[in-house]
């Protein structure tokens, strides 16, 4: 029999820390187990739990898990895949602890990369959740039922237990999101963990923040995510759809007023070697209202890309406040065909010279 429903308002507080918010529970049996006494001394609560849920579909029930995944702290891979009869049964799912055996067997034997490490994946966690949506039962209240074994023998809000956690998908789109914005691994990083710290109300709360890798990957991951953005967005190097990316860019940029800017793609077929000039909105206000940059202009060829091993070369005028910008271009090799192949670029497309009748030497 059935002894209540409970909003998440009302649940106990052991329960609130677990469940997710925003769903009523229709509770069947709860049975409380003597907790267990980690080697370091931690007592974690155990308990067994029967309930129906007010979840109507598939989609929602694997929303349901996600949220659940999400408030427990815990990453439960599927463990057993059911045959689906939808006349019958719409949805259902067994699911084990990541730090269980059976997910090690149904995972294989991959190799391990630090056996000698003490951070350890496969502990024996027994805990485990069965998920199952019968036909029958969506006219009711409740369709959605939930068997759910919390018998963790590990602190499951540890640092250690909480690096295993999969990335949020939340995360992940804020990733790329910075990724679009211009930035790279390192600098992503560095600007999604400051938010994490702006973010935390206490300190508890930002420690655990930072040892989550559901919200803060570790680097690996993200030079991997941004690695694969390159590739889709941007295509390989010195491929084409990278190129057409450029193209279109260098356009936008023609475009909205703020410059000008010159492309020459690079084709090893015939020999084109590649060339980016620019000249910013701040350089054309040089090249119109300062005398000198028609007389007095030099270079400065230090910096460079060396990942895809392109040069820089600026070029700057001097003048009472300080050495003002004049233009720059960027190209994959330093020969003199390419040079002045790219100062001649660079020159088509400066603004005109204060006064107008000056002319550059």
């Amino acid at each position: 029999m059935f002894q209540l429903i409970i909003s998440w308002d009302t649940l106990p507080k052991f329960l609130k820390q677990i469940l997710p918010q925003s769903y009523t529970y229709l509770i069947k049996t709860f049975n409380e187990l003597p907790p267990f006494q980690t080697a370091e001394g931690f007592e974690i609560s155990q308990f067994e739990l029967d309930a129906f849920v007010d979840v109507c579909d598939k989609e929602k029930a694997n929303k349901w898990f996600k949220d659940f995944e999400s408030r427990s702290k815990t990453t439960m891979p599927e463990t057993k895949r059911y045959e689906i009869k939808e006349k019958r049964v719409l949805f259902r799912e067994k699911r084990h602890c990541l730090h269980s055996d059976i997910v090690k067997k149904k995972q294989g034997n991959r190799e391990t990369k630090h056996p000698q490490s003490t951070r350890v994946r496969n502990i024996g966690c027994t805990a485990n959740i069965h998920l199952r949506l019968e036909s029958w039962r969506i006219k009711l209240s409740h369709p959605l039922e939930i068997n759910l074994k919390f018998t963790h023998n590990h602190v499951v809000n540890s640092a250690e237990s909480l690096s295993f956690r999969h990335i949020d998908g939340t995360v992940r789109e804020k990733y790329l999101e910075l990724f679009k914005d211009g930035h790279s691994p390192a600098s992503a990083m560095y600007v999604y963990e400051d938010e994490l710290h702006l973010s935390a109300t206490n300190d508890q709360e930002l420690l655990e923040l930072l040892a989550d890798r559901a919200k803060n990957p570790d680097y690996d991951y993200i030079a991997k995510l941004f690695q694969k953005y390159h590739d889709t967005e941007l295509g390989g190097c010195n491929g084409s759809s990278m190129f057409q990316c450029l193209v279109e860019v260098v356009n936008s940029f023609n475009n909205s007023g703020r410059g000008k800017a010159a492309l020459q793609e690079f084709n090893a077929d015939t020999g084109k070697s590649f060339i980016l000039c620019i000249v910013t909105e701040l350089m054309c206000c040089v090249h119109e209202k300062v005398r000198q940059a028609g007389e007095l202009c030099y270079m400065d060829a230090s910096s460079s890309f060396e990942h895809f091993n392109n040069l820089i070369i600026l070029f700057y005028t001097s003048c009472a406040i300080s050495a003002l910008p004049l233009g720059l271009f960027i190209t994959s090799d330093e020969f003199e065909v390419t040079l002045e192949k790219a100062i001649n670029l660079l020159k088509s497309i400066l603004p005109p010279l204060s006064p107008p009748s000056a002319t550059r030497r």
